[in-house]
């Protein structure tokens, strides 16, 4: 959408080419021989390609090979010849990207099988229904979350993360995922230029947002003023460990470690 010439986006989310960026930074910390990577992917729509492609350009930059990249097609229910493939080709680095459906069928193939990978990555990973859906197999796979309780945000403007969570405690939600808070930090946004622009008039609210630089709960707020692209903030990445999310990258926040290799596989 930010390269169609629409005039008033405002950027709340991490664009989808950086959800991963983490990953193999993370994963050659821990295994500095890991060099080799597969890719599966929704054959169709822009966000699977966006995503993978920040894995690629990063996998470049570091020297990691491609050994294996699969398209299939939105809606398959039987992965287990993709499964076949990412079994002979024994990546140290397995990244899955496609619909939710299609992240949850290719996560259960894989929990079934237990191929011997270094780690996991399916985009779905930190979502509620992930964990509802494999349960105890849920333990071990990686994935970006725009947002996590124990990401370290520091906070300029409006309430913390602690403020937030309560919030939405009392109006009935005890454990949101960060779809909802992203719509709570959407409104912290909107007030934010609205008081700095001290007025409800578009062009001006959308020009203010263009220059605003500023910390909310949700991380740090600053667009490309013509595009209206995020390109002030960056995802966590969590791992499933004992049925919940724990931010293992960037270093230095929780100080979570990595459990690697995926579910003690050999390599």
């Amino acid at each position: 959408v930010y390269r169609r010439g629409n005039r008033w986006l405002v950027g709340i989310l991490t664009p989808a080419s950086e959800y991963l960026a983490g990953l193999l930074p993370l994963v050659r910390e821990n295994d500095p021989q890991a060099a080799t990577l597969a890719i599966l992917r929704a054959s169709t729509g822009e966000f699977p390609k966006a995503v993978t492609s920040g894995v690629e350009r990063v996998a470049k930059e570091l020297g990691f090979r491609v050994v294996l990249l699969r398209e299939y097609d939105p809606g398959q229910t039987d992965f287990g010849e993709i499964v076949d493939l990412v079994e002979t080709a024994r990546p140290n680095v397995l990244v899955a990207v496609g619909r939710i459906e299609d992240d949850l069928g290719l996560a259960r193939e894989l929990a079934d099988r237990g191929p011997a990978i270094g780690a996991v990555a399916v985009v779905a990973t930190p979502i509620q229904q992930f964990q509802d859906a494999l349960g105890a197999d849920a333990e071990g796979f990686l994935g970006p979350s725009q947002w996590e309780p124990g990401a370290d945000n520091a906070v300029n403007c409006g309430p913390s993360s602690l403020e937030v969570l309560e919030s939405l405690r009392q109006a009935g939600h005890p454990d949101p995922d960060y779809p909802m808070v992203q719509a709570y930090a959407a409104g912290v946004v909107a007030q934010r230029c609205m008081e700095a622009a001290g007025t409800l008039e578009s062009a001006a609210l959308r020009e203010t947002a263009g220059a605003l630089d500023f910390s909310t709960f949700y991380g740090r707020f600053k667009i490309d003023p013509t595009t209206g692209r995020q390109i002030g903030r960056s995802v966590v990445i969590v791992q499933r460990q004992a049925g919940r999310n724990v931010v293992v990258w960037p270093p230095g926040g929780t100080g979570s470690q990595l459990h690697y290799p995926w579910r003690g596989t050999g390599l």
